[in-house]
């Protein structure tokens, strides 16, 4: 695998994305409704939930999200035969081999991650803000969950789709255990 340019990488990674969300659909959303009803629970219920509670929650969503992205990369990995049965260092030294060869096409994906999270969180966030009026709390608490299984999740699964792409692009030498 060739990659000719930065914003190739971002919808080849893209692309890998929306193939790979579709088919681990319930994996994907099952480990992101924990973050999603915590934060549904913190910013509808505020001050009013005790700190230890708020604390262990936020402690769980992390979890949760360390999970769901340890769970992506596996299934990504296993599905990739030039991958599979790697060490994580060999994986490592591909990715890093990778972003060696086009340093450019690794450094778009910033530019794009940040139009990303223009469109899919700073405009809803201030559409929010704008037009929500009372209900501007309800409405940011759904707002935030509904982001949970979906941009936040599809954003590490995108994410990782840029790591195997440069992965397969790092090395051509024989796959090492």
């Amino acid at each position: 695998m060739v990659l000719r340019s930065g914003f190739e990488l971002a919808g080849d990674a893209a692309s890998w994305g929306w193939r790979f969300y579709l088919r681990h659909f319930w994996i994907v959303a099952g480990l992101s409704m924990v973050p999603a009803v915590q934060r549904f629970a913190a910013i509808t219920a505020g001050d009013d939930l005790p700190a230890a509670v708020n604390i262990a929650a936020e402690v769980l969503t992390a979890a949760c999200r360390v999970v769901l992205l340890y769970v992506i990369v596996r299934l990504a990995v296993r599905a990739e035969p030039a991958l599979r049965g790697l060490t994580p260092a060999a994986l490592w030294q591909r990715m890093g081999e990778g972003i060696d060869r086009d340093r450019w096409a690794f450094a778009t994906q910033f530019l794009v991650l940040g139009a990303a999270f223009t469109v899919l969180d700073v405009l809803p966030t201030l559409a929010v803000d704008q037009w929500a009026g009372q209900a501007r709390d309800l409405v940011t608490a759904l707002l935030v969950s509904v982001k949970n299984p979906t941009v936040i999740a599809f954003t590490f699964v995108w994410m990782t789709g840029v790591a195997t792409r440069l992965m397969l692009s790092g090395s051509r030498r024989p796959a090492a255990g």
